[in-house]
Parts: structure tokens; C-alpha cells; sequence
């Protein structure tokens, strides 16, 4: 088809298109912000609902746990109070069984362990008895006892041989290096 119409009926033609188009633009652009618009509002509601729910759900729980902490907080006082002096004690207490163990690592072959005297203070001297088979055997242990790393010294008192001569009986005193009957 021939177009025979006037430039400017053409021209007006061709903007009115434009100005549709643009108007559709317009108005679709319009539609876009409203929506998105209501879209975001709606967000914002929810979010601060949520955000004040979660609010109050905080200052409940931390009441909550004041309220807890006052009645705890002196309970785990008390315990760990109780705790540091049971640890006290422990670090503290003379450990015989120590003792034992050392006796045990440097008692001769034929030595018998018969008493064992402890005062429970560790600066006080413990008496030992032993019966061995031989004189010498006594004689062994006391050297013996010397080698301990917690022994300072170690006195023979006493030693006796029954009148077969087939044991012998002695008595030992020790005492402990500083410290080292702990």
C-alpha cells in the first residue's frame, strides 16, 4: 500500500505510536513500583512482626536467665570453692603409697617387708621391720634405701638372728628428703 498522506499527518501518525508505546511502557513501569512496592511493604510488616516477637522472646529468656544465674551463681561458687580445697588437701596430704611403691622397687631378693610404722607426717621418721634370710640381706636393704630418690637417710636400729641362725630380723628407720613425701 502507498502511503499518500501528507508529511505531517505522518509524522503525527508515527509520534502517536510512539506516545502508545511509551504510555504502555509507562503504565506497566507503574504497575511495577506499585506492586513491587506492596511486595516490600508486606516484607517490612512481617519483618518487624518478627523482629518484635523475637525481641520480647530475648528479654524473656534473659530474665530468665538472671533469674537462674542468681541461683546458681552462689552454687557454683560454693562447689568450686569446695573443689580448690579438696584440691588443697590432695596436693598437700602426705601420699604413703609413694613410699610403698619405692620400698617395693629397692627391697632386695630374700627381704621381707614385715610392718611398716607411718605417723602420717610426712617430717616424721618411719619405722620399718624386715626379716631376711641372711644378716647381710639387712645390711643390703639399708644400702638400698639410700638409693630412693625420697629417702635421705636410712638408719639400721636393730638387727637380730634367731638362735638357729636362719632369719634375722631388723628395724629401719627413714626419713624423707624435703618434699619428697608428698
Amino acid at each position: 500500500m502507498i502511503n499518500l498522506l501528507p508529511p505531517d499527518l505522518k509524522e503525527q501518525i508515527r509520534y502517536a505510536k510512539l506516545n502508545r508505546l511509551v504510555l504502555r511502557y509507562l503504565r506497566v513501569t507503574v504497575v511495577m513500583v506499585i506492586v513491587l512496592g506492596g511486595m516490600f511493604a508486606g516484607a517490612y510488616y512481617l519483618i518487624s512482626n518478627q523482629a518484635k516477637t523475637i525481641a520480647a522472646d530475648v528479654s524473656t529468656k534473659e530474665s530468665s536467665i538472671n533469674s537462674q544465674k542468681k541461683v546458681l551463681i552462689p552454687k557454683a561458687q560454693d562447689a568450686s570453692e569446695r573443689l580448690n580445697a579438696i584440691k588443697y588437701i590432695q596436693d598437700t596430704q602426705t601420699r604413703f603409697s609413694g613410699l610403698i611403691a619405692d620400698l617395693v622397687k629397692v627391697l632386695p631378693q630374700g627381704v621381707r617387708l614385715e610392718s611398716v610404722n607411718l605417723t602420717g607426717d610426712d617430717k616424721a621418721p618411719v619405722a620399718l621391720s624386715v626379716s631376711a634370710d641372711t644378716y647381710d640381706e639387712v645390711l643390703a636393704l639399708r644400702n638400698s634405701l639410700v638409693t630412693s630418690p625420697r629417702i635421705a637417710n636410712a638408719d639400721l636400729v636393730t638387727i637380730q638372728g634367731n638362735p638357729a641362725k636362719t632369719a634375722w630380723t631388723g628395724t629401719l628407720v627413714l626419713s624423707f628428703k624435703p618434699g619428697e613425701a608428698k
